[in-house]
Formats: C-alpha cells, structure tokens, sequence
C-alpha cells in the first residue's frame, strides 16, 4: 500500500514538472522517496528512521565526515533519552563520549548556581560531553546502515521548484564539480544555519550582530563532570569535557567584540570569557588544541516555516545556546519529520506536509522559545544575568518547577 501510494504521488508531481527530468547540462539524475540536505544529527536522524520504515531518502552532506563543527558540544538529559531510543547511548560512550552530571551557571560578579541534571523533566539522569565530529559520524552510519544513500561532499546549488513546491536540487561533487539533478516527492532541508533552500537573501534572514566561536582545549582545571556556563559583557559562554582529555570552548558574543579581537584567539577569549572570575580561573593553565573559529550572525528562535519544504534543526530554528538543547531539539525534530512523513505517504498525498509539520512543530517547541525569550536579557546583559542568577533557587523542589517550567515535561 505505501509503495503503491508513493509511486502515484511520484507520478504525479514529477510528470507535469516544467523542466526536464535529466537536464542537457547534467551528467546524471537520481530519484528518491525523501531528500534530506544535510547529514547532522536532524538530516541523519530523519533518513534513518525513513529508511528503517521502508523508504528511498538520499542525504545530500557538503562535508566528508567525520568533521568539526562549531557547536557547545553538550548533550541535555533530554538528548540522552533520545539516543538511548536509537540505541546509540552505548554506542557514544565507547566512542569516548563524557558523562555530565550537573550544569553550573557562573555570573560575571561570581554568583552561581548549580542544577543536578537528575532534576530535568522527561530525560536521562545525565547529559554527555561529545564532539560533533564523533557524534555526528556515528548517526550518519546509522542512517547508511538503515539503509539510507548518503552523498557526501555534495554542494547544492539551486533548489527545483515544482506547483509551488521544492521537488528536487542541482548539486556539483566536490571537488570536482560535477553536476548532478536529484528528485524526491519531499524534500527535507537539515542544512542548519545555512538553509540551502531559503529562497530569502542572506541580509533578509540575518538581522543580528552576535557571532559565536569555538575552540578545543586542554589542560582545564578543577571541572570534573559538569557543565559550565559564564556570563561576560558582552554574551556568554561554556565549557564541557569531551572525548579523552578535551575540553570544548564556546561562546557568543558581539560583532563589535569580535572585530576588536582582529582575529587574534587570545585576545578575543581575554575580550569574553576571561571577563568571567570563574572561566579565567578554569582557563589559567590552557592550551589551544584546535584553531578558534567563529560563524554568525545568528539569530534564535522561530521564524517564518517554509511551505515549499520541510525544515529540520537549526534549518527550521535554532535553539538558543544557554538552554543546552540545540543537539536534542534536532534529534526530536528530525524524528518528527520522519512521522510527519510516513503518515503523508500512507494517506497519498504529501501535499499539506509541509504546512502540518510546521503547524506540530511550533507546538512542539513553543514553551521553550517562550522562556528563551523570556530569559535572552538576563543572558546577553551580565548586569540582568547578575540579578538572575542571584535569585534562582537552590532547593530541589523549587529547581524541578522551574525546569518544568522552562522545558515541559513531569516533574520527577
């Protein structure tokens, strides 16, 4: 009944396309189910769980992995609990992944507060401290091993736009740039801040002046298995244990405050994270073991869904970095996606995809870009973030409430 049911939504978007199936200009042309364009852990996680139920995806990934990836490299309980559903938790943990127990936020003035990870609602007792570039090659062998095709060092180029919807792309194989035409009824963008298939302009998406950078590290002092995060003026920024004896370095900051660093590590960390009492004791002795890089400008929160495709990730919203979710919210969402998916093909007619899962998706997130609102002052303005950290409580009672506040969920 699936198959059957693709098939004719196969035929009937692609047969009165307005352009050619194989253009004269492409080497080659290839037709999927589902195309995902990214390979992180949304793209990866949707592909594999499509392809366990029995669909053609292709995942289209610019990148040859494993590789870096600027992010704050920490796993929420909420996370934890989702990799244990793929049972990828042990899988992570041979791989080097570290255990965190307990999240510790830092003031500029030296208050701080601590929140056992035990008392976060509907998740795992502990988060994980992990390198994207090993956490993100093991969901993407999972996807190859679901039976999913992944493409990698594929840069796309131009989205195919059909009855007003995107059913396919022209990509070029890196490096050597050839071309190739792809088609799927849905097409799926997990391509993370770079929205491949936003049709918008760059300066139309990106109305904002912070930009965050990041960096490994060794020789941090006095950490065990926490996780750290440091209010400084000008943003915030954390540390975690990752594989072996690494640390991750990260944080957002102002355009202005990058443009005075003038491109020198040392001085932007003295310019940010050395601002905070805690972070510059923790950093006293440490060495950069990878080059400090930055990306933005960034914005956080839900903007405008898109109604041609299906967004997943940081692609549809990203999550802002202080509540430590921005890993989990793409897992959840790329297996929404995946049932969004799996119930338009059964019903015949993916027509309304993309309009249902971003009306679920909304619901879905909606308390916690509620309170990220809410909350984005105390962490951007140090003397705000002061007054807040001052007053949050540290009875058991009182924290589980206000996690439950913030991210839903039972108490427990």
């Amino acid at each position: 009944m699936r198959g059957a049911a693709t098939r004719a939504w196969r035929a009937r978007v692609l047969a009165p396309s307005p352009f050619p199936i194989s253009p004269p200009h492409h080497r080659r042309a290839m037709t999927w189910d589902v195309m995902i364009i990214g390979g992180g852990p949304a793209g990866s996680t949707a592909a594999a769980e499509l392809a366990r139920r029995g669909y053609r995806v292709g995942v289209l990934e610019r990148k040859r992995f494993p590789r870096a990836k600027l992010c704050g490299e920490f796993l929420a309980p909420r996370g934890v609990a989702w990799l244990r559903q793929l049972d990828l938790f042990a899988p992570v943990l041979r791989a080097g992944a570290q255990l965190v127990r307990e999240a510790v936020f830092v003031s500029l003035r030296g208050h701080s507060c601590r929140f056992p990870l035990s008392r976060f609602p509907e998740g795992a007792d502990v988060g994980l401290g992990i390198s994207r570039a090993t956490l993100d090659h093991l969901l993407l062998e999972r996807a190859r091993a679901c039976g999913a095709e992944v493409l990698e060092r594929m840069c796309v180029t131009e989205a195919i736009a059909s009855g007003g919807r995107i059913v396919g792309v022209r990509a070029r194989q890196l490096p050597a740039g050839t071309c190739a035409t792809f088609f799927a009824p849905v097409v799926i963008d997990a391509s993370g801040n770079a929205r491949v298939l936003d049709a918008r302009s760059p300066l139309a998406r990106r109305r904002s002046r912070l930009f965050a950078f990041h960096a490994h590290v060794s020789g941090v002092e006095g950490m065990g298995d926490v996780v750290e995060l440091y209010f400084y003026p000008s943003g915030y920024g954390g540390l975690v244990r990752i594989e072996g004896d690494l640390y991750t370095l990260c944080g957002l900051t102002t355009w202005e405050t990058m443009r005075r660093a003038e491109g020198d590590a040392e001085r932007l960390l003295a310019l940010t994270l050395r601002r905070n009492p805690r972070a510059r004791e923790r950093l006293g002795n440490a060495r950069l073991e990878s080059p400090l890089t930055g990306c933005g400008p960034l914005r956080f929160g839900p903007g405008v869904l898109p109604r041609t495709h299906v967004a997943i990730g940081d692609a549809a919203a990203p999550m802002d970095p202080f509540l430590g979710h921005g890993i989990s919210t793409a897992l959840e969402s790329g297996l929404l996606a995946a049932t969004l998916v799996d119930a338009a093909f059964r019903e015949g007619d993916p027509t309304a995809l993309a309009s249902r899962y971003a009306r679920t998706f909304r619901r879905r997130f909606a308390r916690t870009w509620r309170v990220a609102t809410l909350l984005r002052p105390a962490a951007l303005w140090s003397e705000v973030g002061d007054r807040v950290l001052a007053r949050l409580p540290e009875r058991a009672s009182a924290q589980r409430l206000l996690l439950r506040f913030i991210f839903g969920g039972r108490i427990r």
